[in-house]
């Protein structure tokens, strides 16, 4: 070894903390799109971080995600400062769960066994952890574009940070891409509460849905029409809104058809409802089309109350539905009957049509979800469940999420899938998962290719998401066709940011 190699190579350790050249070091800095269990080696080029400079990049309304993933086991003291105009930082305790049967092929590939980094809770001053610390960047709406200057902290060391603030801006509350079904009285078991319409239990409700929305997601759950009143507030910056009809009888299904086309009169929103769910034989197919008739005969379908499926297109159904949620009609599909007025989205995710929610996914799973709706043009992406804090479809009791990594379990009622993670997306709380901000973090990615194609950089935006994303849902190959690396995806996302800061200026 040369001097100046042994030199530069004690300097480094002394300030990382490791023990040799040919040691990992003692921590890295990663973006949020790098989720890890803690037996698994760091990545060994960090998309945010040259060992020397942490360089953040974002546009004006855009959250940024970072984490000092710690390899040696030493606990220590990290904390993130920047100038205030520039951007507002949480920090983030992280919370473990230890996988110790990896979810089934249901769900796509699994990373294996392990303890997952997921859980996180608010910090108040520097986080102390041997293991992981997560930061949340908030970038002002109203920011600034330019350089802006600060520190991250690692016990003594401060490593300079900056944040440069692009021209761009998004917003990622308006007309978010998924909707994430929720059951209120999963909310009302976790903090103790009745459950029912009660104000307590409504005002909970929605301090989840803003966690949500936060996100790029919304929460709602198909209730009847007598307990929608209740919840009314929630619907707003959104397209589409999930009912419950009461398929007893003809009769009753004319009724509630009837009430929710009274409720949503002059909202601007669509309502839906899939009274069947993945219909698998002929006799459910069958029924989800009666359904669909007497709906339609009762003043509900297109466009006023669309009726929905969870299936593929079929002639079984003839034209009595109005929106199929399957990946596998996304494009073909789609393309040949846009001009019917029917819609097509998608649900859920397993590669390689889609990134998987659960806890044992390849780390940037959930990044692929805005990436792919943008592929496809898709206007809802449906995730199942959100807040399952309990097994109930399979006959199960409450889970204890935060230390029990299987949520659903197939195996309570003689069936063999059980996953990791499924249904959950917080933590009661609420709390928000590492997976969410990875869910975040591919949403806003869409935002930007969105904000790309509006400045006229409509084939530039195409150029990148085609190259990112080749093949998705229904045109998905044998394997996943997308990048599984940060520095991959921040590549992509950088190439999205040039373009707009060719075409856009700081007063827009």
């Amino acid at each position: 070894m040369t001097l100046s190699r042994w030199v530069s190579c004690l300097a480094t350790s002394l300030s990382l903390g490791s023990v040799g050249c040919d040691r990992s070091p003692a921590f890295r800095i990663l973006s949020e799109s790098t989720r890890l269990a803690h037996d698994k080696p760091s990545p060994k080029v960090s998309a945010v971080f040259d060992d020397k400079l942490v360089h953040l990049r974002g546009a004006r309304g855009e959250t940024l995600g970072l984490e000092i993933r710690i390899s040696d086991g030493r606990f220590r003291e990290a904390s993130l400062s920047l100038p205030p105009a520039g951007a507002t930082v949480t920090s983030f305790a992280v919370g473990s769960l230890e996988v110790r049967e990896p979810s089934t092929t249901m769900y796509g590939p699994s990373a294996g066994r392990g303890a997952y980094p997921d859980v996180l809770t608010p910090a108040a001053g520097p986080v102390r952890t041997n293991d992981l610390a997560y930061f949340d960047i908030a970038i002002p709406s109203l920011a600034k574009s330019g350089r802006y200057s600060g520190s991250l902290n690692v016990d003594a060391r401060a490593i300079p940070a900056v944040l440069d603030v692009s021209c761009a801006r998004i917003d990622l509350k308006q007309h978010p891409l998924v909707w994430v079904f929720y059951a209120p009285r999963e909310i009302a078991r976790a903090h103790g509460l009745s459950d029912g319409d009660s104000a307590e239990l409504v005002d909970k409700e929605e301090q989840y849905d803003a966690l949500f929305r936060a996100h790029g997601a919304y929460l709602a759950s198909d209730l009847p029409p007598a307990r929608f009143e209740a919840r009314r507030r929630f619907v707003h910056d959104v397209a589409y809104w999930p009912v419950a009809i009461d398929t007893t009888s003809d009769v009753t299904i004319g009724a509630d058809v009837r009430q929710w086309l009274a409720l949503f009169a002059g909202t601007g929103v669509t309502p839906f409802a899939i009274p069947v769910d993945e219909p698998h034989d002929p006799a459910e197919k069958a029924r989800a089309r009666h359904i669909a008739d007497v709906i339609g005969r009762n003043g509900g379908g297109r466009p006023a109350l669309l009726r929905a499926v969870t299936d593929a297109a079929s002639p079984t159904y003839g034209d009595a539905i109005d929106v199929f949620v399957s990946p596998k009609n996304i494009p073909s599909v789609q393309s040949k009957r846009n001009e019917s007025g029917e819609r097509f989205w998608t649900y859920n995710g397993k590669p390689p049509e889609a990134g998987s929610m659960v806890l044992d996914a390849e780390s940037s799973a959930l990044r692929t979800w805005g990436w792919i709706g943008e592929r496809y043009h898709v206007e809802l992406w449906y995730a199942w469940e959100g807040l399952y804090f309990s097994d109930r479809y399979n006959g199960g009791g409450p889970t204890d999420v935060v230390n029990d990594p299987i949520t659903f379990d197939e195996r309570r009622r003689g069936g063999d899938d059980f996953g990791n993670g499924d249904g959950l997306l917080a933590y009661p709380g609420p709390l928000p998962s590492l997976r969410l901000k990875v869910l975040r973090r591919g949403l806003q990615d869409r935002l930007l290719l969105e904000e790309l194609e509006a400045l006229g950089g409509g084939d530039a935006a195409r150029e990148i998401v085609r190259r990112v994303i080749p093949a998705a849902l229904g045109e998905a190959t044998a394997d996943a066709a997308w990048p599984t690396t940060e520095v991959a995806w921040e590549s992509a996302r950088g190439q999205v940011l040039n373009a707009i800061e060719e075409r856009c200026h700081d007063d827009q």
